[in-house]
């Protein structure tokens, strides 16, 4: 990171523009989620090195404590003991995908192959005033954030339902260190996490997201493996689903499996294909085949997800009550404040 002074020379010319008199000099070759993770990095820095007094949080510090997030490019938190000036501003957006990420004003980054290249999104700094106390603040990476339970707290209380969700099974995982193998391991990392997150939540009342951020905080799941895992069970849970195992165990003899979701009353599972599934090819695909089949075997119906699917989650609540034994009904309670 440069920082350049009114009377300072022009940055070089593949200097990626943060914030105003903030640059980047980039590192980061592709894949396109390298280089927004560097900006992202880049933008935190940035933005505290220019408001004195604020702390990151929210969306800024699940990503310092090393939490996934729902967005790829999340928006800019600071929290201040006094009130901002203003509450939200627009960061700089950058080009993703060729050598390097790409955030001049004009033109696109050279040698850059067609199609390959991503708009970022407009990022927003975003300002809130909160009262803070000792236990809340932390320091990562040399900088100011807040806690695990505060963040979980603050994320829970603002941010939309998805995202929320997302890093809250995230930062519950990171919190407890969550072991499928040994999941009792973690049972009092767990408890204490929860029990740090509602004191922050008992000094916030009146805040008009802490009704659901009470009731989102016993939903969440320190065994979600992914944000895909944690998004399907968002949906599915918003529309009433009675609440899945994470991770749940089958027994197969010599060996056992996992199943990413399961309702093991009804002997349904989903299975979450990310990024990573869809590149199995040769010997590996065909193990996961194997394995489908050895589970199937043994009286469980196994139902596909990609995040397509996220994007109509009433069609995919439909493919679970499809897939119920015949007579066999599940009892839906759908949970709108989730929202």
């Amino acid at each position: 990171m440069v920082s350049r002074g009114s009377h300072d020379a022009a940055p070089p010319p593949d200097a990626v523009i943060i914030k105003r008199g903030q640059y980047l000099l980039p590192t980061a070759p592709p894949p396109i989620w390298r280089q927004q993770q560097e900006v992202n990095l880049a933008r935190l820095l940035a933005v505290q090195r220019t408001n004195q007094g604020g702390v990151l949080s929210h969306e800024s510090a699940a990503l310092l404590h090393g939490a996934w997030l729902r967005r790829h490019e999340p928006d800019v938190h600071l929290l201040y003991s006094f009130a901002p000036s203003s509450t939200s501003s627009p960061l700089p957006p950058v080009v993703y995908g060729g050598p390097l990420a790409w955030g001049r004003s004009s033109g696109l980054p050279p040698d850059a192959v067609e199609g390959t290249l991503l708009r970022g999104r407009v990022v927003r700094l975003c300002r809130r005033r909160r009262h803070l106390e000792a236990p809340d603040l932390t320091t990562v990476l040399g900088l100011r954030t807040t806690t695990l339970a505060r963040t979980l707290a603050d994320c829970l209380l603002d941010l939309p339902g998805p995202e929320a969700f997302v890093v809250g099974d995230s930062l519950l995982r990171i919190g407890t260190g969550f072991d499928r193998f040994k999941p009792e391991a973690c049972r009092d990392a767990l408890e204490q996490l929860l029990a740090q997150t509602r004191a922050v939540l008992g000094r916030s009342s009146g805040h008009r997201g802490v009704a659901r951020a009470r009731r989102m905080l016993p939903l969440l799941d320190p065994a979600a493996e992914s944000p895909g895992e944690s998004e399907t069970r968002y949906w599915l849970l918003t529309l009433g689903l009675p609440p899945p195992q994470s991770q749940f165990e089958v027994p197969g003899g010599a060996s056992s499996w996992f199943l990413d979701l399961a309702w093991e009353r009804f002997r349904i599972a989903l299975e979450f294909d990310g990024a990573s599934k869809y590149a199995l090819h040769g010997d590996a695909l065909y193990q996961e085949k194997l394995r489908q089949e050895r589970i199937e075997e043994l009286g469980w119906r196994i139902l596909r997800v990609a995040w397509a699917d996220l994007r109509e989650p009433t069609a995919l609540l439909g493919r679970v009550l499809a897939a119920l034994p015949a007579g066999i009904e599940m009892r839906l309670v759908p949970r709108p404040w989730l929202t």
